[in-house]
């Protein structure tokens, strides 16, 4: 198949979450089985730095329609990967030449509404300009939703590049709509006969992701359980009612990411100073003694060590953790190692944790690479108290770095982790809980740190489980191959 890919980011170029890390881990598998895909993204001088380098300039001046009665002018660069698969880049740094992607100090750009119709309406005449056949196009997110929309309209539904395409959207996290005032439609180029309820329409003003949602051939999101909650107003975030109108007709889909076992191989990993194996496991030991020496902790074999890496915010459940531990640091004979950045009030109790515990707490404001590889490696456990979570990623970088994951029960890591039990040893990977409370995580942490203690075989026995199973882009990549296979015949 010929396969468009519409992102607002795309590792290694320019990457906020795990929309990044799909948008190149998916194309790259699904390019390896032998279709053609061209990905499209900004051009981010200012983000991709030496990255820059790596792409050429390929074409100068693509006319992109931008509210009524005005053309900007845009460039493409091009970045091959291998046969099958293509990086292009839109380049108008009106938009796109900024330090960050989407905010800066914690405020989104005053414009991005501008940015992003200007990136999907761009998008759709690179393709035009490039001549590419598209089988499949699959936009993510609502950075680039508008792209079924324009898809089904009359600015491009009769070209002959799109007569035959299917549209995919895919929902990383609907917590993220992309609302806007309504008077931004007039940058759209599309009537005001899209703003109703069936399109663009959201309590008055326009919402991009639900017009991509409601105009796309098929749904999809990062995680099967996920799918089921975004239909309750628990979890939708007001998009439950679309969302349940295309579950009806048989167009939503949770299809579970991948992990790049490259990057995240505890045997070849070139981040963690000793390497190990499920046969051998002697190097996570070590990995365990020089994480507590990185931090200043006490290097003690037989204390349960908790890791936790995490963006510091609601969604995380992070404040939860906070609270449960206060506890634990007085009473328990455990340590914890933190990194992450977000709220405010979370880092200075992660650095006051640390000044008043610094036998059992160590901690790290911000994101380090090498830091959340030696976490992965050398923690006993690893802990993900998530409000919501799509998908996450975490939990299975644990469980394949022989790291127990304790979770709560949402999204991709109800699909993921297998609870512990003693009649369930053979199948257990890590330690769930159903009340996300700070009583109820304390005593999940201290249910692990029990077993870790008093039970070795069995605790063992879950490291193996979690270092057998594959997690690999590989699987993912023939669930989209039969989601395309199915959209194109079916619609």
């Amino acid at each position: 198949m010929n396969i468009v890919w519409a992102t607002s980011e795309a590792a290694p170029f320019a990457k906020t979450g795990g929309l990044a890390d799909v948008s190149y881990s998916l194309p790259y598998a699904l390019a390896e089985n032998g279709h053609h895909v061209s990905v499209f993204m900004p051009y981010y001088p200012q983000i991709m730095g030496d990255r820059c380098n790596d792409t050429e300039s390929i074409y100068d001046l693509l006319r992109v329609s931008f509210g009524e009665g005005n053309e900007e002018n845009a460039s493409i660069r091009r970045h091959k990967i291998n046969g099958n698969l293509t990086f292009y880049f839109i380049e108008y740094n009106r938009f796109f030449d900024r330090p960050k992607l989407y905010d800066w100090e914690g405020n989104a750009y005053s414009d991005n509404a501008e940015r992003f119709i200007f990136l999907s309406r761009a998008i759709m005449q690179a393709v035009l300009a490039l001549d590419l056949d598209v089988d499949v196009f699959h936009s993510n997110d609502w950075h680039t939703a508008l792209c079924s929309v324009y898809l089904k309209s009359a600015l491009y539904n009769s070209q002959s590049n799109f007569r035959q395409t299917k549209s995919v959207i895919t929902i990383h996290n609907i917590g993220y709509q992309g609302v806007f005032q309504k008077p931004n439609l007039y940058w759209t180029g599309l009537g005001w006969e899209y703003f109703n309820v069936n399109c663009l329409e959201f309590y008055d003003q326009i919402n991009f992701l639900k017009a991509g949602v409601l105009t796309s051939d098929m749904v999809t999101t990062v995680s099967p359980t996920y799918a089921e909650e975004i239909l309750s107003p628990e979890f939708g975030f007001g998009l439950e009612r679309a969302l349940q109108h295309r579950a009806v007709k048989g167009k939503l889909r949770g299809i579970l990411n991948g992990i790049n076992v490259q990057e995240w191989n505890p045997e070849t990993d070139k981040l963690i100073p000793h390497n190990y194996s499920a046969k051998d496991l002697q190097g996570k030991s070590r990995c365990k003694y020089a994480l507590q020496k990185e931090f200043g902790l006490p290097a003690r074999p037989e204390v349960p060590l908790y890791g936790v890496v995490s963006r510091l915010a609601h969604q995380k459940g992070l404040d939860v953790f906070i609270e449960a531990i206060d506890e634990m640091l007085k009473e328990d004979d455990a340590q914890f190692v933190v990194v992450g950045s977000g709220e405010l009030w979370q880092e200075n109790a992660i650095v006051q944790y640390a000044k008043e515990y610094p036998e059992k707490f160590g901690g790290f404001i911000g994101y380090n690479n090498k830091l959340a590889h030696m976490i992965e490696a050398g923690s006993d456990l690893f802990v993900m108290p998530s409000r919501y979570e799509p998908c996450g990623l975490n939990q299975m970088y644990s469980m394949a770095y022989g790291t127990i994951p304790i979770v709560s029960s949402t999204g991709g890591l109800e699909d993921t982790v297998k609870n512990y039990s003693a009649q369930r040893i053979d199948t257990a990977t890590g330690f769930k809980m159903y009340d996300l409370y700070p009583a109820a995580l304390r005593e999940t942490m201290r249910w692990a740190a029990s077993v870790y203690r008093n039970d070795k075989p069995a605790f063992n026995k879950m490291v193996k489980n979690g270092m057998a199973l594959d997690f690999s882009w590989h699987h993912t990549a023939v669930e989209y191959e039969e989601l395309y296979q199915y959209a194109t015949a079916r619609f």
